[in-house]
């Protein structure tokens, strides 16, 4: 399956990443003054094409895509050793597991806050998760170039992982008997696991979980978009 990557800031961003093989890139004419984006394209080998406005505008219907259109061949995702075995980017390291996430605007925008607060990677599986596609590449506005993403047939396997690993499993949730997070404490290795849009996080994985946590709201607002909520929350960690 094709994707399709829109932007100067998001094609520079995926030719710097090492998880995305591309087919071909199309510029309009007067982006063969970019020369870092040429060079980019001839040092990794990858076929592009200059198009006048005209024939520019037949892959750029929305005309949002500053003039750059690159055609993704494959995302590669990690595997869950490869990701554990990286070098964590702060003293703990900080991982975010999604549970069913249907929307790939959700997605999209969740990658986007784990590449702006440096979360070491992201944990979804390979059924009932929307995948990689070009909506989350496009709504993650480049960010995907910066979190591996891993992709699992079991999260509860994932989980058991983790916890061999000393990690401990963090539920976000709003029921009771959870902690605020504002007022937690994330001193050791960290999954954080946030659900499905509108089942939220499946009852086995709350099971498995070493701590529930919940954001506390006014105005008799019950819930936020999993994308906010993951947002709110990641904010808190990386603020300690």
């Amino acid at each position: 399956m094709t994707f399709l990557a829109f932007g100067n800031h998001t094609v520079h961003n995926l030719l710097h990443s090492p998880y995305f093989t591309f087919k071909r890139v199309l510029l309009r004419e007067e982006h063969h003054k970019d020369k870092e984006l040429l060079h980019l394209l001839e040092k990794k080998q990858i076929p592009f094409q200059l198009l006048n406005k005209e024939q520019f505008s037949r892959y750029n219907p929305d005309k949002k895509s500053q003039g750059v259109v690159a055609f993704i061949r494959s995302y590669d995702y990690v595997t869950l050793s490869s990701l554990l075995s990286y070098q964590p980017q702060r003293k703990f390291p900080l991982i975010v597991m999604l549970d069913s996430i249907e929307d790939p605007h959700n997605f999209g925008a969740i990658l986007r806050t784990c590449a702006a607060l440096a979360v070491d990677g992201v944990i979804i599986a390979s059924k009932n998760q929307v995948p990689v596609n070009s909506t989350v590449i496009k709504v993650s506005v480049g960010g995907i170039a910066h979190v591996p993403v891993c992709q699992v047939a079991s999260l509860s396997d994932a989980v058991n992982e983790l916890k061999k690993r000393d990690y401990k499993i963090i539920s976000t949730i709003c029921e009771p008997g959870a902690e605020e997070y504002n007022k937690f404490s994330f001193d050791f290795p960290t999954c954080l696991i946030f659900g499905n849009e509108h089942e939220g996080i499946r009852k086995s994985l709350i099971k498995k979980s070493d701590y529930s946590l919940y954001i506390s709201m006014s105005n008799n607002i019950g819930s936020l978009n999993v994308s906010v909520s993951c947002g709110i929350i990641l904010a808190g960690v990386v603020s300690q």
